[in-house]
C-alpha cells in the first residue's frame, strides 16, 4: 500500500548547473592573485575541493568559477569577449596580454571618427548620368 502513494523521481530536463573548465578555472585563479588556498577561503570549500576542481576529478560549479572570474576583474562572460578582462589598474587586456587603458581608448575613438571624416570628404563626387545617343550599327 505505501508503493502506491510513492511517486518516482524523474530526471530534470535542463541540467541544474552548468560547470565550468578545469584549465580556465586554474588560469582565473591565477589572474585573480589567487593561491589554491587562498582560493578555497574566499569559495567558503576545502582545498582538497580546489585541488579536484583543477585537476578535473570533480566538476567545478560554475558559479564558483564566476566568482573566481569576478574576483579576477574578469569581463562577464557575453559571446565575443572570451580571454577578456580588466588589469588591477582599470586597464582592458587582450586575450593576448595587450593593454588598453580609458584614455587610449578615447583617443582611438577620436582618430577613428576623424579618419571617417576625411574618408568622407575624398568620396569622389557622383558623375552626372549623360544621355547619349544610341549607336547605330551600318552594314
Amino acid at each position: 500500500m505505501i508503493e502506491k502513494h510513492r511517486r518516482k523521481k524523474h530526471p530534470r530536463r535542463h541540467p541544474h548547473f552548468v560547470w565550468a573548465d578545469p584549465e580556465r578555472f586554474r588560469t582565473e585563479r591565477k589572474t585573480a592573485g589567487l593561491t589554491q588556498t587562498a582560493a578555497a577561503e574566499y569559495l567558503g570549500v576545502s582545498l582538497r575541493t580546489v585541488r579536484n576542481w583543477e585537476t578535473g576529478c570533480n566538476r567545478i560549479p560554475y558559479p564558483a568559477f564566476k566568482l573566481v572570474r569576478m574576483r579576477a576583474k574578469a569581463i562577464v562572460h557575453v559571446e565575443g569577449w572570451e580571454g577578456w578582462r580588466f588589469a588591477r589598474d582599470g586597464a582592458l587586456v587582450t586575450p593576448d596580454g595587450r593593454t588598453f587603458h580609458a584614455w587610449e581608448l578615447q583617443n582611438l575613438q577620436l582618430v577613428v571618427s576623424l579618419a571617417r571624416r576625411y574618408m568622407e570628404a575624398r568620396k569622389p563626387a557622383p558623375v552626372p548620368a549623360v544621355d547619349r545617343p544610341a549607336l547605330r550599327v551600318v552594314a
